[in-house]
């Protein structure tokens, strides 16, 4: 399936001291196919969450996109955004989820931490 070309997705890295956003890697171009079969997700699944990288995930973004890993240092983890929230309204979102905006304007000061993911 064809992405839009609003759904940006990154690699975002966070200090193991303090869960505070450190920085992210770019992304290239990547076949949703591809992070369903990484993450063993059902061929429907838009997979616009966040999803947490381990050891288990790493080789394949090693190899697509050249990304060492630090896990002693770093928690990494896939997220998804659009660059363009009104044409994300506008088509319904990516399989009928919406990701997030780049930024949150309400937000302006607020700092970036771990995400927290569901056990």
């Amino acid at each position: 399936m064809k992405e839009p070309s609003w759904l940006v997705r990154v690699i975002e890295y966070f200090s193991n001291e303090n869960d505070e956003l450190v920085g992210e890697f770019a992304l290239p171009q990547i076949e949703l196919a591809d992070l369903q079969r990484v993450w063993r997700a059902p061929s429907d699944a838009p997979m616009v969450e966040c999803f947490s990288i381990g050891e288990e995930q790493a080789p394949f973004f090693r190899e697509s996109a050249g990304i060492e890993f630090d896990f002693a240092r770093y928690s990494y983890f896939l997220a998804a955004f659009t660059t363009d929230w009104e044409a994300t309204k506008r088509e319904g979102g990516f399989m009928g989820l919406f990701p997030p905006p780049r930024e949150l304007p309400a937000f302006l000061e607020a700092r970036r931490v771990l995400p927290k993911i569901a056990s």
